[in-house]
């Protein structure tokens, strides 16, 4: 003879309510994060900013000459000096980009502002840089410290 609690195999009506109460929070939370692309965009530009900002120090080390990193509509671009010591950057003489071979690191994100209290931040040498400057990229920012020329995440 069967005993009644083997017929009781499925789930209760206030269990289910639970789990679709559940999936519905979660899907409120998450599928945003997964159907917009706006902080996915600005994380990939600011990363571009950051890594570029760090190679033009790296670069000002590697040659002896002035490296300057400026920014202007959405876009940034690392430049050498024309004969390493005269303070006169030309846009002929583009450091590319190591990876791409491009002149110009443009962000392609436009709805990533990319903005910067100084325009252009020039690195030496020994890697310092002229100035400090913060970059802010959307809500993120970069900072950069004149005397070590040392660049960073500052995002509060």
């Amino acid at each position: 003879m069967l005993s009644r609690s083997c017929y009781h195999l499925g789930f209760t009506l206030i269990e289910l309510i639970l789990v679709i109460v559940l999936l519905g929070i979660v899907s409120a939370v998450a599928l945003p994060r997964f159907i917009g692309s706006s902080g996915f965009d600005e994380r990939v530009l600011f990363d571009d900013t950051l890594n570029a900002v760090r190679y033009a120090q790296k670069v000002a080390v590697a040659t002896g000459c002035n490296i300057r990193f400026s920014i202007s509509a959405n876009s940034y671009s690392v430049l050498r000096d024309n004969s390493c010591d005269s303070g006169n950057f030309s846009s002929g003489l583009t450091i590319r980009h190591p990876a791409t071979g491009e002149s110009n690191y443009t962000g392609k994100q436009a709805n990533v502002s990319l903005t910067a209290t100084q325009a252009s931040t020039t690195f030496d040498a020994l890697g310092r840089a002229n100035t400090d400057n913060t970059i802010s990229v959307g809500f993120r920012r970069i900072s950069i410290v004149a005397a070590t020329g040392f660049s960073y995440d500052s995002t509060p």
